[in-house]
């Protein structure tokens, strides 16, 4: 009998990854889905680009339309459920119009579900939420494009569709230690937000375009995305123990630096998209890119998660995911803008795109700097401010001292 808490507990600590999860992948299902589109619609790359950016951008405004409301947390069925009415306009896309007027229509609901989902998920299991969602979308990804490529664009969001309705069915009711009241807490460490940012503007930048590279310059099939999904995945398991061994041996902040650096070298090696290439060779290339991308966000954890108190936690976690989701969008749009179709077929502007990965990385590392300084009592924070009041003070009241001196007055 006592073990039976535990077990309900247990089920819903995992109902909340796996819609987290959910989530996640109704994100970044349609990044490699650009060469379909390219054959369907011929859209363009600005075209592209904006279908992606449209679902970020709007569940930013969803989002911050749910937290100024105040709503009540919702069940986790009606979460689920909310997530299946997200993703079902998608599936009865018919052409580009309707399919980015259903990704606006889904990314706005989305923002709710993701505020809402904050709320009921227990503060204590969202580190570990959020590593099985990152598992549900690596592996998941590569399914989800593979019926694009085998049967129809559509398709993608069937498996999504169905993990969502199966939720709303046999999703428990939240324990009772989990329903805790948490929306008071306050945000702790804005500069990772920033960084958080700046980590999905360089992601989101690359996968919008990656797949048009494969096909279309280094000249591969629409298979092969898929393979290169599956060795970002495969890739992606064991990049989280070789952070943490990392970080057994340095600091967090030069372990997030060591990254950000891996980051950088993959980045620059991506250019050789630029030309035809050996298969084994580019779906090396960008399963080490999409692995690396895991770690940067594994190694920024481990200097934020520790400053963090467990009732910082979700507001913590909707501010990150919002975040996430505005440099999703921007990164897409910044990628529309600087790639171009080059009059041969192929795609051109990797190097523009390379430059702003670059500073988005510099500003995540000028961010890990701040948040590895340590942090102030709120006392000494009251007399930092306090101190800078005086000082402030003493100036304004020296510049008006000598604005109103007369000529020839003794200094």
């Amino acid at each position: 009998m006592p073990e039976q808490p535990s077990q309900s507990s247990d089920r819903f600590n995992r109902a909340c990854a796996f819609l987290l999860g959910l989530h996640g992948l109704a994100l970044v299902v349609v990044f490699p889905l650009g060469p379909q589109q390219t054959r369907l619609w011929h859209p363009g790359v600005a075209g592209i680009a904006t279908l992606v950016a449209a679902y970020p951008l709007a569940a930013v405004v969803g989002g911050l339309l749910a937290r100024r409301l105040k709503t009540e947390p919702a069940s986790l069925r009606a979460l689920a459920i909310l997530a299946a009415l997200a993703l079902l306009p998608s599936v009865f896309s018919l052409d580009y119009p309707t399919f980015f007027g259903a990704r606006l229509f889904g990314g706005f609901i989305a923002g709710f579900g993701l505020v809402a989902l904050h709320r009921v998920m227990p503060a204590a299991i969202m580190p570990a939420a959020g590593r099985t969602a990152a598992r549900i979308i690596a592996f998941g990804l590569p399914v989800c494009v593979l019926a694009a490529t085998l049967m129809d664009w559509r398709s993608t969001f069937v498996p999504l569709l169905a993990g969502a309705v199966a939720l709303a069915v046999v999703a428990p009711d939240a324990p009772a230690e989990s329903a805790d009241e948490q929306t008071a807490a306050t945000e702790a460490a804005p500069a990772a937000l920033v960084a958080t940012g700046a980590l999905a503007f360089v992601s989101s930048a690359y996968l919008t375009i990656l797949s048009g590279f494969l096909v279309r310059n280094a000249g591969h099939s629409e298979l092969h995305i898929t393979a290169a999904l599956l060795t970002g995945a495969g890739l992606g398991v064991i990049m989280p123990f070789a952070v943490s061994a990392l970080r057994q041996r340095l600091s967090s902040f030069a372990t997030l630096g060591l990254v950000l650096a891996a980051s950088a070298c993959s980045l620059a090696s991506l250019l050789v998209l630029r030309a035809p290439l050996p298969a084994a060779l580019a779906v090396t290339l960008l399963g080490c890119f999409l692995a690396i991308n895991g770690a940067r966000h594994v190694a920024l954890a481990g200097l934020v998660w520790p400053r963090l108190t467990e009732d910082q936690l979700p507001v913590h976690q909707t501010n990150t995911h919002l975040a996430h989701h505005a440099g999703s969008g921007i990164g897409a749009l910044i990628a529309g803008c600087l790639i171009h179709v080059a009059p041969e077929g192929g795609l051109t502007g990797m190097g523009s795109l390379l430059g702003c990965a670059l500073g988005a990385l510099t500003l995540v590392w000028a961010a890990g700097l701040t948040l590895s300084q340590p942090t102030a009592s709120p006392a000494a924070r009251a007399a930092s401010a306090n101190t800078r009041w005086r000082v402030a003070a003493s100036l304004v009241r020296s510049v008006r001292t000598s604005m109103t001196r007369t000529p020839g007055s003794p200094t």
